[in-house]
């Protein structure tokens, strides 16, 4: 056993509460809030903002990628964004450590540090997830549809459990597809339903996982630092293989020519920094 397993706990042993719940919340994401506690309504509410990440910015990052790297099939250049969500993922956790652990920085403030992060790791496991969808060519500009990627991305074989309880086995029912291909034929009611129900058990169990994560990122003596990206990198890779199984294969080439004109660099963060700002802005303007 790693010196951090017994603090962010084995995902083996997870499981024994990745079952669906069927209660009468699970198709009430306004009473699910209303009843679970502080990391659950930053999840729910992070969850609300990430889903409106534009499709354009995710668009110009994957012919960023492309452009970068012309040589690279679609298999390959989905290892290549695999890498760098890990990086970034993996830094921010550890910067969130090291915010923590400095001189003067309150538990309060360190907390509130690390809550920031935790909302950060979430817009890049979303947008991680819309790029890799974008690669394979599934239409992401639904945002019920956007809602379930990600939610299958963060819950793994228990969210595609409850698709498939909505549909019937994908593998052996529906010729082998994808979760992805399976949610584009949803209707909008069914879509939602499943959403509710993915949302409530991601509550309990990423929400379980963020919080043996802020324990280890709040330690003093820099070891927040080191437990920060450890954990993040622990999720970053999670987050990767529930793709790889949710989204389906690649195409073995790319149908279209490499990009042309596109940046010079991309600051990913900052680029979805400026699309939920927007989406928070516009929540605002609604409730008006």
């Amino acid at each position: 056993m790693g010196l951090f397993d017994g603090l962010f706990g084995d995902d083996s042993n997870d499981k024994r509460n990745d079952r669906p719940i069927t209660d009468a919340v699970g198709s009430d994401p306004k009473a699910l809030e209303g009843r679970t506690g502080a990391t659950g309504r930053m999840l729910i509410s992070g969850l609300d903002k990430a889903v409106r990440i534009q499709a354009g910015t995710i668009s110009r990052y994957v012919d960023w990628m492309r452009a970068k790297n012309p040589e690279l099939s679609p298999r390959e250049l989905q290892k290549a964004i695999d890498q760098h969500f890990s990086v970034m993922a993996t830094g921010s956790g550890g910067a969130a450590g090291i915010a923590a652990a400095v001189p003067g920085v309150g538990l309060i403030t360190g907390a509130a540090a690390i809550g920031v992060e935790s909302l950060v790791f979430l817009d890049l496991a979303a947008f991680y997830t819309m790029a890799s969808a974008k690669l394979r060519g599934v239409d992401i500009h639904d945002p019920e549809r956007r809602r379930a990627l990600i939610l299958v991305a963060l819950t793994g074989s228990s969210g595609t459990a409850i698709v498939d309880a909505a549909v019937g086995d994908i593998s052996a029912g529906a010729g082998g597809r994808s979760v992805a291909t399976t949610l584009s034929s949803f209707s909008g009611s069914k879509l939602t339903n499943v959403n509710n129900r993915m949302l409530n058990l991601a509550v309990k169990t990423v929400g379980k996982k963020f919080r043996r994560a802020w324990f280890g990122k709040i330690l003093p003596l820099g070891l927040g630092a080191v437990a920060g990206s450890f954990a993040n990198h622990r999720l970053a890779d999670k987050v990767v293989s529930n793709v790889s199984e949710s989204l389906g294969g690649l195409p073995a080439e790319f149908a279209t020519p490499v990009p042309k004109d596109v940046p010079e660099d991309i600051d990913v963060p900052a680029e979805i920094a400026r699309d939920v700002a927007e989406a928070n802005v516009e929540q605002k303007d609604g409730d008006n």
